[in-house]
């Protein structure tokens, strides 16, 4: 009989099967993560597309990214990249003592649920210029999240969490140069403290991110043409 166990025994790295779309922002930061983590991947659309019932009926919650490896199903970006990290061979995603990857994963999160939402939350603003009054606002509530993140990760750390590149910087990896190119197209700069510009210099020369970005960068290109372009 075989048990359940925290850390499982490492696994094949063949047969994994990436679900998600190229202009996802948390499937962007799992392919990140693959290509860190130096594994052989798949990608491939959602089944019956993103939210549809064919979907739901694989992931219940119709969310993306998933991925499927030999068979195991997972949704969750954190979870999927934990459990690449654990179950395949490859350089460690959370690396050094148990207090940095406490750091990694406390700053992972911060992502998921204080920064990422703060970028998100000028989606609607390029698809309707009728909201665009409230962009002010959104940028200072940005800002605001990017000096609570430079105060967390320390302005000395080379990484997201420390001297080594981790799950911490997958997300972020992908999600401000998404705000700086949404505040662009509306016509605003960026402002980032000056420690997150230089990790986010050195992450654009990360090979794992470099390669992680290469189908993100034109499909939001193509997003951002096709939502500016419904105004006119």
């Amino acid at each position: 009989m075989r048990h359940a166990i925290w850390r499982p025994s490492k696994r094949s790295n063949e047969m994994l099967i990436l679900y998600g779309v190229p202009v996802s922002t948390f499937t962007t930061k799992v392919r990140i993560a693959l290509h860190a983590k130096g594994v052989d991947f798949f990608e491939q659309p959602p089944p019956g597309g993103y939210r549809s019932d064919t979907w739901r009926a694989i992931i219940p919650t119709g969310t993306i990214p998933a991925i499927d490896h030999d068979g195991f199903m997972l949704a969750e970006s954190e979870a999927i990249i934990e459990y690449v990290d654990e179950a395949l061979t490859g350089p460690p995603l959370l690396p050094g003592d148990a207090q940095t990857r406490a750091r990694a994963r406390m700053l992972a999160r911060v992502h998921d649920l204080a920064v990422e939402p703060a970028i998100r939350a000028l989606f609607p603003l390029i698809r309707d210029p009728a909201k665009r009054d409230a962009l002010p606002a959104l940028d200072n509530a940005l800002q605001d999240r990017l000096a609570q993140l430079e105060r967390l990760r320390g302005a000395d750390a080379a990484w997201m969490a420390g001297p080594d590149f981790s799950t911490a910087d997958c997300g972020f990896a992908v999600s401000l140069p998404l705000a700086r190119r949404l505040l662009e197209a509306l016509g605003r700069p960026l402002a980032m403290p000056a420690s997150l510009e230089g990790w986010l210099e050195r992450s654009t020369h990360h090979a794992a991110v470099a390669a992680g970005l290469a189908p993100w960068r034109p499909a939001t290109e193509a997003w951002l043409a096709q939502a500016m372009g419904a105004q006119s």
